[in-house]
Order: C-alpha cells, then sequence, then structure tokens
C-alpha cells in the first residue's frame, strides 16, 4: 500500500494538492524512485554490518513516514520537493534488504519458499487493494490523505516490525 500510493497517486495528488506541474511532480517521483533504488544498495551493506535489522527497517520506515507528512503539510517549491522525496524515496529503498533478513530469520527450516510466498501474495494484494483505496480518495478531493494514508501505513508497518516480528521470532 505504501508504494502503490506514492508511485501511482503523488503525481496526481501533488497537482491536485499544491497546483504542483507535472513535470515538477514526475521530476520528484523520479528522484523518489532512483533514491529508493540506492537505497536498496545501501541497505544492503547496512544488513551486513548489523543484526539489528528491526531497528534498521523501523528507522527506515520513520524517515520516510517523516518525507511523506511534510510533503502533506507544506507546498515545498520544486528544489525542496524533489529533495524531501528522494529521502523519503531513499529510506523506503534502504528498508528492503532488513525487511527481507527479518522475514528470513523467522521463517522455520524448510519453508523458506513458502514463506517468501506468502510475502509476496501480500505485496500483490496490496498492489489491488491500493488503487481502489488511492482512487476513492483522489475521487473525494482529498489528495492531502494520500500523502498522510501513506504516512500511517509507513507507521503501522513500525508497530507490525517490532511488535510482531519480535513477538514471531521468541515464538519459535
Amino acid at each position: 500500500l505504501i508504494s502503490g500510493g506514492i508511485n501511482n497517486y503523488s503525481i496526481v495528488a501533488l497537482g491536485a494538492l499544491y497546483g504542483t506541474p507535472q513535470v515538477t511532480a514526475s521530476a520528484a517521483l523520479s528522484a523518489y524512485l532512483l533514491l529508493a533504488a540506492i537505497g536498496v544498495l545501501i541497505g544492503g551493506v547496512v544488513v551486513t554490518h548489523t543484526t539489528r535489522h528491526g531497528t534498521v527497517t523501523a528507522f527506515g520506515l520513520f524517515a520516510t513516514a517523516v518525507a511523506t507528512l511534510l510533503i502533506a503539510k507544506f507546498d515545498f517549491n520544486s528544489v525542496l520537493l524533489i529533495l524531501v522525496m528522494s529521502v523519503g524515496g531513499f529510506f523506503s529503498g534502504a528498508i528492503m534488504p532488513s525487511r527481507d533478513m527479518i522475514v528470513r530469520e523467522v521463517t522455520p527450516p524448510g519453508s523458506f519458499g513458502k514463506v517468501f510466498g506468502f510475502v509476496s501474495t501480500g505485496f500483490n494484494i496490496g498492489g489491488v487493494v491500493s488503487p481502489l483505496i488511492f482512487g476513492a480518495i483522489m475521487d473525494h478531493g482529498s489528495p492531502r490523505w494520500v500523502f498522510l494514508l501513506v504516512a500511517a501505513f509507513n507507521l503501522i508497518a513500525i508497530a507490525t516490525v517490532t511488535c510482531f516480528g519480535t513477538a514471531f521470532m521468541a515464538y519459535t
């Protein structure tokens, strides 16, 4: 849901919310996606130097939530919008290797394929549900809620990583 909101609705939401030109909003989204890819690479380095994958993931989710909240609250000029979107994208990407390590840590022996299949199915379900949620938000003339909801989903993900991940690891 997080990536679906930003990837598919940020351009139209920025235009509706602040009158951001499509070229600027597209550049901001492109910067978000580019920095997300760079974040994955940096996150891969970080994951090899720590065992605190939940902490890394929670920090990245929090930073992404803050960037998204800033976009929801302030009408930035082009340069600042691209910068804030870049920061959000970087941290969104940087958490991915740690997220994968968390999944690996809680996976029972011999169940790696099943667990990653389950996780992948969750991403696909999010991809189906995301347009319904964010499209309805835009249809109701509430573009700010695109960003607020993405931030909220990031914060919910922090709770999931810190509470349920730890509980599941203690159970196994």
